[in-house]
């Protein structure tokens, strides 16, 4: 499995970053670039909700509620344990980059910029664009709100946005959450 070592965000000194972290030559993510790294630390720290530098089952499965990914917690710490260092579950940075890349390759989404694609943080990045409130979907509001400010003709009628919604919203709810938003960006004519 090695692709190539690349530098990853860590906590160590030597430079530093919006949440606190520095490049780190003697770490690595196989195959990830810089920018990639930097973007799954982000994620990490979003998923870290009380900021003590280590994921909890509890964590993750609060995180991947609010992007429309419904596991139980028994099956979610079938997948968490074995990746895991410690007897409880606790995921460090390193640990939580395999469990994301196996549940990005689950959903179907690349985890490779080098493939033209959306990377899953460039998707999670623009899926929280969207999110203006912060509950974890995208309501026809919301995605009027951003397509108006972008200047996008469809952000002018509430309608329009809600047709959009309509088209890729699998639970018919009304809203969007991740996996569905992942289906309307990768959606081609």
């Amino acid at each position: 499995m090695s692709r190539g070592c690349k530098k990853i965000l860590c906590k160590h000194s030597g430079g530093s970053s919006a949440s606190g972290h520095g490049l780190c030559s003697d770490l690595c993510v196989f195959g990830h670039s810089k920018s990639e790294a930097a973007k799954l630390r982000r994620i990490y720290d979003t998923v870290d909700e009380n900021g003590d530098g280590k994921l909890t089952i509890e964590e993750i499965s609060a995180f991947l509620k609010k992007l429309g990914m419904q596991m139980s917690d028994e099956d979610l710490e079938l997948i968490v344990r074995p990746l895991s260092s410690s007897e409880d579950g606790i995921l460090e940075f390193e640990q939580f980059v395999s469990l994301y890349e196996s549940l990005c390759q689950d959903i179907g989404l690349s985890t490779d910029e080098e493939d033209g694609a959306e990377s899953p943080g460039d998707l999670m990045e623009a899926f929280r664009v969207f999110d203006k409130n912060r509950d974890g979907y995208i309501s026809s509001e919301e995605l009027q709100q951003i397509l108006h400010s972008l200047g996008w003709g469809e952000g002018r009628d509430l309608g329009n946005c809600e047709k959009m919604i309509c088209k890729f919203d699998l639970d018919s709810n009304g809203l969007l959450d991740f996996y569905e938003f992942k289906n309307m960006m990768m959606y081609k004519d």
